[in-house]
């Protein structure tokens, strides 16, 4: 069996390639929707309520937001990230991405509905680097203390 130091190096370090990886995945992904995306204006229509899954803790709200896509068609969207206080107020008008091939993929521009998954499993996956290099400095088999006879 290996050194449990060794094993934490291993499990650490495969966690955090696996963050790191899904974060440029997610980063990669979003700058090639932004390059190809077209821009417009939407409107927030009204607020959606998103319960909570713990019972002692209230829900959060997303936007419902309707633009017009070139073709004339009026879509409605509301965005996967949910805030609360809510980050938008009914009748705001926001900044929409939509891909001009299917209108129906939109997302607001804003920081967290763009970057927010990549933001946040990139920084899970630097502090599990972070962790697997401090572990570099322990050693990973401490010699046993031996007891002096008496």
């Amino acid at each position: 069996m290996k050194n449990p130091v060794t094993i934490l190096r291993l499990v650490f370090g495969a966690v955090a390639v696996v963050l790191c990886s899904v974060a440029w995945l997610l980063h990669h992904n979003t700058t090639s929707f932004i390059a190809s995306a077209s821009r417009t204006q939407g409107e927030v229509m009204r607020l959606l309520y998103v319960e909570s899954s713990k019972r002692n803790e209230s829900g959060t709200w997303k936007p419902l937001v309707r633009f017009k896509a070139p073709s004339g068609e009026i879509i409605e969207f509301a965005p996967s990230s949910s805030s609360s206080p809510p980050s938008y107020e009914v009748g705001e008008t926001v900044n929409v991405f939509f891909d001009p091939e299917n209108p129906q993929d939109a997302r607001l521009d804003g920081f967290f509905s763009l970057w927010g998954g990549a933001t946040i499993t990139g920084g899970l996956g630097l502090v599990f680097l972070l962790v697997t290099a401090g572990l570099l400095f322990v050693p990973a088999s401490a010699p046993a203390k031996r007891r002096r006879p008496r």
